[in-house]
């Protein structure tokens, strides 16, 4: 069925993406969306969220950062998991529009920003705060750029947050060993076991089901295609089964021997490999952390005051798990496809770690 501003053209670019475009009632220029799926089916459900928000024109407000924020955040709801899109709206609702939210996307200079950093509010955040905040703006313009709303993106030249990111916190291999020893002794052992062994996310290990796990075959592996995602709701935080991973894409997590006799020792007593408690089928994230955390505590009350572990998250683990393939000598690439980073810029966090180790070595250097 028509609609009042024309049934809209679609194509695939030369990048394999695919771009919606359609002429919208007060525009002079046709308003494109894009998706990287199959189809081009992601770049009409772009759309359709935006005709929800706007009621299918493009009037004034949304030529604001304030207007097009409501757009792009509409469309981010329909894209990605829940905790995602909570972050995206509480940073730029809370900290982008008081700033910035008046002007209009075109008079927006990167002297604006630099003063929204520089402020009381954005300069006492942490570097990852800044960074999330750093996200949004990028999302926010670039997505403007691509739909004519103005000339350039001023949030794109420069990390205006001025402080390099920290190197990622990681276990010792001495820490390391010292879990993994204790570890098969602990009810919660397998837990720590499996998140220094694959280097999953938390959502993805409370995700895996039997049929996910291969230990028997000759080159052991994981099938990660589904997560335990937050869920949007008004009561409380829920969590449910969401088919599809953080990067989008399947991925095949290739398992040590190590790996594969965890996965082979332990009981299949439901569906997934670490069940609910309380009735559920699944184990939520939150969840996971409280045992992860279990495991940690009462392994540092055997161990004297010198080795104590220190209790970081489970995601730490997976930051550990990179930084010890690199510092072995695995390819990035390969480190990239096994913990399903989108980019390998995401992956390179990791080398910093590894060149942390490489100078305690050529410290030791003497001509």
């Amino acid at each position: 069925m028509k609609n009042a501003n024309g049934e809209g053209s679609l194509r695939q670019r030369k990048d394999g993406s695919w771009e919606f475009r359609i002429q919208v009632e007060g525009r002079k220029s046709q308003l494109s969306f894009y998706s990287r799926d199959a189809d081009g089916r992601g770049a009409k459900k772009k759309y359709r969220a935006w005709l929800k928000s706007t009621g299918g024109r493009a009037p004034e407000k949304v030529e604001t950062v304030a207007g097009w924020s409501e757009v792009w955040l509409a469309a981010k709801k329909a894209s990605v998991v829940y905790g995602t899109y909570a972050n995206y709206a509480r940073y730029t609702n809370g900290f982008i529009l008081p700033a910035l939210g008046h002007l209009k996307l075109e008079a927006v200079r990167p002297y604006h920003i630099a003063r929204l950093y520089a402020g009381p509010e954005v300069s006492a955040l942490s570097n990852s705060a800044k960074n999330e905040i750093r996200v949004c703006l990028n999302g926010i313009f670039r997505s403007a750029r691509k739909n004519r709303l103005c000339l350039e993106n001023p949030a794109e030249d420069e990390d205006f947050s001025r402080q390099p990111p920290a190197p990622p916190q990681v276990f010792s291999i001495p820490q390391v060993q010292a879990i993994l020893t204790y570890a098969p002794a602990h009810k919660w052992g397998a837990y720590a076991q499996a998140a220094l062994l694959t280097g999953l996310r938390t959502e993805e290990l409370c995700a895996l089901t039997w049929g996910d796990v291969h230990p028997e075959d000759e080159t052991p592996y994981l099938r990660i295609h589904q997560v335990i995602a937050r869920a949007e709701s008004e009561a409380g935080r829920k969590y449910e089964l969401r088919p599809v991973t953080k990067s989008k894409r399947e991925r095949v997590v290739a398992l040590t021997e190590q790996g594969a006799a965890l996965f082979r020792s332990l009981p299949k007593e439901g569906i997934f490999v670490f069940p609910g408690i309380r009735g559920s089928a699944f184990l939520t994230p939150p969840q996971f952390a409280q045992r992860w955390g279990a495991l940690l505590r009462d392994l540092n009350r055997t161990l004297p005051p010198e080795q104590q572990v220190p209790l970081l998250s489970p995601h730490k683990a997976r930051h550990t798990y990179a930084s010890a393939l690199l510092n072995a000598g695995a390819n990035i690439r390969a480190v990239q496809d096994q913990l399903g980073h989108a980019r390998i810029t995401t992956t390179e966090i990791y080398t910093h770690v590894d060149l942390a180790t490489r100078l305690d070595n050529v410290r030791k250097l003497a001509y």
